[in-house]
């Protein structure tokens, strides 16, 4: 635990040693301070809106708050020493992750500025909003640790940035991706329906293959937290997501340390 300590806080404050950590915060406030106004001036202040907004924007934010994150000690020649370093490599990642993530959870606090400003305006405060706060984080613990492992598999920052965005994109447009594929499967199965199935279970198996892809959906884990109504399931979802690149990340760096001895 020590260990993981001390290298999570290298890693923290490495964020505002260079512009990149300060870069980041600002995009996040901009994104959300931009929605936030045009409630101000609209006379309506939406805070689940706003968070959101923001989480619209999260595959473009995380992947830039992640691409250094082990690439960058890649490409500087620094990653020999963390390697040679009493540490494991479990516990290099969980440090590095942590720090990422808790750069995440402090941009995520600057919103609540905007708590307290809704507050005297009269904004919709409620359970919801509590709701959509919870739901924002732990879709980050996620996000960040995709990120993370989109890093451990290049030292070029640019394509670590490009392969996170890439997979969140992906996990985003699975709503779209679902029911295309559930139509095509229902199609195919029409055309060639050998087994002689009628209508009705072509158009269940069609509903089967769309809600098995929607079940990888991290979005539609939301919806519960977003209307004030809290569920286990969607945390234990995305922590099981960031544990699975977590793994990842973690064997990627453990073949590097074995193949330089």
């Amino acid at each position: 635990m020590t260990r993981i300590m001390a290298i999570f806080k290298r890693e923290f404050q490495a964020y505002f040693r260079s512009p990149i950590g300060f870069v980041v915060f600002a995009i996040f406030m901009a994104v959300s301070g931009l929605y936030f106004a045009s409630g101000i001036l609209g006379s309506y202040v939406d805070m689940v809106g706003e968070i959101s907004f923001v989480q619209s924007f999260l595959f473009i934010i995380i992947p830039l708050l992640t691409m250094r994150t082990f690439s960058e000690d890649r490409r500087n020649g620094t990653e020999v020493l963390l390697f040679t370093s009493p540490a494991s490599t479990l516990e290099i990642v969980l440090g590095k992750y942590l720090a990422a993530l808790a750069l995440f959870v402090v941009m995520t606090a600057g919103t609540f500025t905007h708590l307290v400003i809704a507050y005297f305006y009269g904004g919709l405060l409620d359970v919801s909003v509590l709701g959509a706060y919870i739901g924002f984080i732990f879709l980050g613990v996620a996000y960040v640790s995709i990120g993370c492992f989109a890093s451990a598999l290049t030292e070029n920052q640019i394509i670590a940035a490009v392969i996170s965005f890439v997979i969140m994109l992906m996990l985003m447009l699975l709503d779209f991706v679902s029911s295309m594929l559930g139509s095509v499967a229902s199609t195919l199965i029409d055309k060639i329906n050998v087994f002689n199935l009628s209508d009705t279970k072509i158009s269940e198996i069609g509903t089967a293959v769309t809600d098995a892809i929607q079940w990888l959906n991290p979005m539609t884990r939301l919806n519960n937290y977003v209307s004030g109504i809290f569920e286990i399931a969607p945390i234990l979802f995305f922590v099981s997501l960031a544990a699975a690149f977590v793994y990842l990340t973690n064997r990627i760096l453990e073949k590097r340390r074995w193949s330089q001895r």
